[in-house]
């Protein structure tokens, strides 16, 4: 099951330095760096709490300032390379561990805004190749993941072909790179993840029932362009068949019946 991330009651920010901090004030982060200031954290900690780690020495900080008898300490994200020996220890004091071998997180500007997102289960923040397995596993920005084969990665139209060993997250977590190789991430999802496919599937109905697409659909029945609907403009038309626009006035409907030679109530049954 897919692990989801709310809007965290309480974001713990491990960095000696004071520049990142500014990136992630959406999620509620609070700067640990000092022994002291770690346990306290630890202390008030609880599994709602998320952890963001840049540094390997913090990291190792708070298993030392962890009470072995009640470690729930929520989710944390190792934005550093992990030692793997600490990983065990981590995994038993945190519900979730994220990581990444690859350095393959997003730059802490794209991750706080990523992470803050209304629809961050959609994006990506992080992952790490497995090329010996051949697969990727993809870190969501809900904490999620998602595991694909490389396998899934065909070189582009123009020959280009992935290189799994150049793996990073661009665009604010809308593209998963493999050197020059690029994929978008609503392509992977909905290739990979059956209730992303499916939400949108149910999003492409309801949009193919709206007033916009039976306006579509019966201005190519009559051989129209947008700009034939005048004095409405056709960038007007093409808003309202993108379902730009929520609320046509009835002043508009019976313009655009005029021109399609219908009646303004019989747009919607087409």
């Amino acid at each position: 099951m897919a692990t989801v991330l709310t809007s965290p009651k309480k974001t713990i920010l491990l960095d000696r330095g004071t520049s990142r901090a500014k990136w992630f004030t959406r999620i509620n982060a609070e700067s640990a760096s000092s022994p002291t200031r770690i346990r306290d954290a630890v202390a008030h900690a609880s599994r709602d709490t998320l952890w963001l780690s840049f540094e390997r020495n913090l990291t190792a900080s708070v298993l030392r300032a962890v009470d072995w008898h009640s470690p729930s300490l929520g989710r944390v994200v190792l934005l550093h390379r992990p030692d793997i020996e600490t990983l065990p220890a981590l995994s038993s004091c945190f519900r979730e561990v994220i990581f990444s071998l690859d350095n393959g997180f997003l730059p802490p500007e794209q991750l706080g805004e990523v992470l803050s997102a209304p629809n961050r289960e959609n994006l990506f923040i992080g992952g790490s190749v497995n090329r010996q397995g051949g697969t990727v596993t993809l870190w969501r920005g809900n904490l999620g993941s998602l595991t694909v084969p490389l396998s899934a990665f065909r070189p582009a139209g123009d020959g280009t072909k992935p290189d799994f060993a150049r793996f990073s997250i661009r665009d604010y977590g809308h593209t998963v790179g493999f050197g020059e190789y690029e994929a978008a991430a609503d392509a992977i999802l909905y290739e990979f993840d059956q209730r992303y496919r499916r939400v949108q599937s149910k999003a492409r109905i309801a949009a193919e029932k709206s007033f916009g697409a039976s306006l579509r659909r019966l201005r190519k029945q009559r051989g129209l362009r947008r700009e034939d609907f005048r004095p409405l403009s056709a960038k007007t038309i093409g808003r309202i068949e993108q379902g730009k626009v929520t609320h046509v006035r009835d002043n508009t409907r019976r313009m655009i019946a005029k021109t399609l030679g219908v009646a303004a109530d019989e747009i919607d049954t087409y």
